[in-house]
């Protein structure tokens, strides 16, 4: 790992792989008909387990080449997710009074969030997500006092929202 030797079984570093590919959106598209597919088939037929370029590009989940990728992609995915959906959370809620101006009451929460968006632009935009990958909004109500004054809470709760 990171550029060095390493031994992995055999089941996990597949299914690493495996589950890598599918974040980072280096899988193929999937046809709607599962005849031919592998995954599809009965039990006594062996399955692929995925070999070729993608599948070593992921095999050092440590390498500067599959963090670059993964933080892009998270990056992009995340910026075309808030210009169409304006997804909650998200790191530009910094205080509860940031609620309306990021997403007004008129946009229902998984629709676009500007309707007039014209289809095209937002099967452009949708086409470039690839992968499963986002931030996560660690900054989201950060700025916000989430705990009530006079409010009796643990002092483990007390150390995470104050």
């Amino acid at each position: 790992m990171d550029g060095k030797p390493f031994e992995a079984g055999y089941h996990a570093a597949t299914l690493r792989r495996q589950l890598w590919r599918e974040h980072l959106g280096l899988l193929p598209a999937q046809k709607l008909d599962a005849e031919n597919d592998p995954n599809a088939q009965p039990p006594d037929v062996p399955t692929d387990v995925g070999e070729g370029e993608e599948f070593e590009f992921v095999a050092d989940p440590l390498g500067d080449a599959v963090w670059d990728m993964w933080t892009r992609r998270a990056t992009k995915n995340t910026e075309i997710f808030r210009y169409l959906f304006r997804a909650d959370p998200d790191d530009n809620v910094k205080a509860y009074n940031d609620y309306e101006k990021f997403t007004p009451k008129k946009s229902s929460v998984g629709h676009l969030f500007d309707e007039f968006i014209p289809a095209q632009e937002v099967r452009k935009q949708l086409d470039q997500i690839k992968g499963h990958l986002v931030w996560m909004p660690l900054d989201f109500l950060k700025d916000w006092e989430m705990a009530e004054k006079g409010l009796q809470i643990n002092a483990y709760t007390e150390s995470i929202y104050t």
